[in-house]
C-alpha cells in the first residue's frame, strides 16, 4: 500500500479523557487531533497569543524566554522557506527531527509521528477540499504534501495503524472527539490494536463510510483512514 504524506508532527499523549469508553480506548491515547493531544510546536501561541499566553506556554514546554523567542524565529524562517506548513505540519522527518532534539529534547513523552493518506484517497480528498481550486498562499500544508504526491517515509518507522480522521481549518477531527468508538462497537466488531490503533484499511474504510453518513451527526467533514507511523527519535 502506497501512503501519501500528510506531515510530520511533533505530539504528546494524554491520559485517556473521562469521555472516552474505557472497555475500548487504552489508558494512554495517541491521536494526530489537536482537540486530544498537544501538536508542538503551537503556532497559534507563536502568531496571535497574548504576551500572557507565550509565557504560560513557555512554561508550559519548560523552556526560557530566550528560547522560546528562538522557537518563533526557527518557525517563521522554516515556514519561508516552504518547509513547514501552516498551521504545524513538518514537511520532512528531518525537519521534525531537528526541532524536536534543539528546542524539545527534555520532553521526554514527546513523539515524532507521520500521517500517510492510502493513495487511493487521494483525489477525493483534494476535490473535496478543493485544494487545487485555492492560490497556493491559501492552501494548508497538508494540503500542498498531498498536492505534491510524496510517499511518506517508512524506513525506520513503526506502522502503528489506522485513524479515522476529518480535516477542518488545516487540523483534523478524530473519531475519538465524537465518542464514535461506541457507535463502532454496537454496528461493528470494533477493537483498537496494541498501539491503540484500528489494526487494518479495511476497517477504518468502513467506520469512515458511516462516520460520512450525514444522519449520524458528526462533524460536515470528510472523514478518511489516516495511516499512522511513530519514528525514533
Amino acid at each position: 500500500m502506497n501512503c501519501i504524506l500528510g506531515g510530520y508532527y511533533i505530539i504528546n499523549p494524554v491520559v485517556r479523557p473521562d469521555y472516552m469508553d474505557k472497555q475500548l480506548i487504552p489508558d494512554t491515547v495517541l491521536s494526530v487531533s489537536e482537540c486530544i493531544c498537544d501538536f508542538h510546536p503551537e503556532t497559534t501561541v507563536l502568531w496571535s497569543g497574548s504576551n500572557e499566553e507565550k509565557r504560560k506556554y513557555a512554561k508550559h514546554l519548560n523552556i526560557s524566554q530566550v528560547t522560546f523567542k528562538e522557537i518563533e524565529k526557527w518557525v517563521e524562517d522554516k515556514l519561508e522557506d516552504g518547509i513547514f506548513g501552516f498551521p504545524q505540519a513538518f514537511t520532512t522527518l528531518e525537519i521534525a527531527s531537528e526541532f524536536l532534539s534543539k528546542y524539545l529534547s527534555h520532553l521526554s513523552d514527546a513523539k515524532i509521528i507521520g500521517i500517510g493518506l492510502p493513495e487511493e484517497f487521494v483525489e477525493e480528498f483534494i476535490e473535496y477540499e478543493e485544494s487545487q481550486n485555492k492560490p497556493e498562499e491559501n492552501q494548508y500544508g497538508i494540503e500542498k504534501l498531498l498536492l505534491r504526491r510524496m510517499p511518506i517515509e517508512e524506513k525506520g518507522s513503526k506502522m502503528m495503524g489506522y485513524e479515522v480522521l476529518g480535516f477542518e481549518y488545516g487540523t483534523f477531527h478524530s473519531y475519538l472527539c465524537n465518542g464514535l468508538e461506541k457507535d463502532f462497537n454496537n454496528h461493528f466488531k470494533f477493537t483498537l490494536n496494541q498501539n491503540g490503533f484500528i489494526p487494518s484499511l479495511e476497517e477504518a474504510n468502513l467506520y469512515c463510510d458511516y462516520s460520512n453518513d450525514e444522519d449520524i451527526g458528526t462533524e460536515p467533514v470528510l472523514w478518511l483512514p489516516w495511516a499512522i507511523f511513530e519514528y525514533t527519535k
